[in-house]
């Protein structure tokens, strides 16, 4: 029940695109947020490296979504890329309210004309899904791969969601993605199920 009310939730703001899109053309002039520009690079840098503070960055997440929570309170998140970098914020979240924030933000996103929201919104989703119990579909999360742990594709419901779908968000097909989680577990580079190819570059 509860995914079914996920699905009709993007297919409701799939069917609001063109009026977001209508206005946010009137609101051209309108600028990006430069502190939640700074907040969201804040966050990227805050992942780099190999000795990464878990339990400082958890605490630091979680000022960032309180202070984000603010920022859509005061209708501070307006541009594309402002609904991007706060769907990436949220999707470091830690629970399934956050996820599922951080997809409809994605969402808001994508119909605001930022290209890049497209594969947050599977990923957002997939999260979402994951964090409810329920197989992610479009194959974008991967879970272990911690010392003799190896990495899996978690739980995957491969059904609803074909490849041409996982093109339209970007998404890599599912036999590279299984290259990616071959190479993972066999020492090479952890790759990336986002794709770059055509539309999407």
């Amino acid at each position: 029940m509860r995914l079914a009310f996920v699905l009709l939730l993007s297919l409701i703001s799939s069917c609001l695109y063109g009026q977001v899109i209508v206005s946010s053309n009137s609101a051209s002039a309108v600028q990006d947020n430069a502190a939640l520009t700074e907040m969201y690079n804040v966050d990227q840098k805050a992942r780099e490296g190999d000795h990464i503070d878990w339990v400082k960055l958890t605490k630091d997440d979680e000022q960032r979504r309180n202070d984000l929570r603010q920022m859509l309170a005061a209708n501070k998140v307006r541009t594309g890329t402002d609904y991007y970098h706060a769907a990436m914020i949220f999707q470091h979240g830690q629970n399934p309210d956050e996820y599922l924030m951080a997809h409809v933000l994605a969402m808001d996103a994508v119909a605001l004309g930022s290209k890049e929201a497209r594969w947050l919104s599977a990923a957002t989703l997939d999260r979402y899904l994951l964090s409810i119990w329920q197989p992610q579909i479009f194959g974008t999360q991967f879970s272990g791969g911690y010392e003799t742990v190896p990495m899996t594709h978690d739980k995957m419901n491969s059904a609803i969601v074909s490849d041409a779908m996982r093109g339209a968000t970007c998404v890599v097909p599912s036999s590279q993605q299984d290259k990616v989680l071959e190479a993972a577990n066999h020492g090479g580079n952890f790759g990336s199920t986002q794709s770059k190819d055509g539309p999407c570059k």
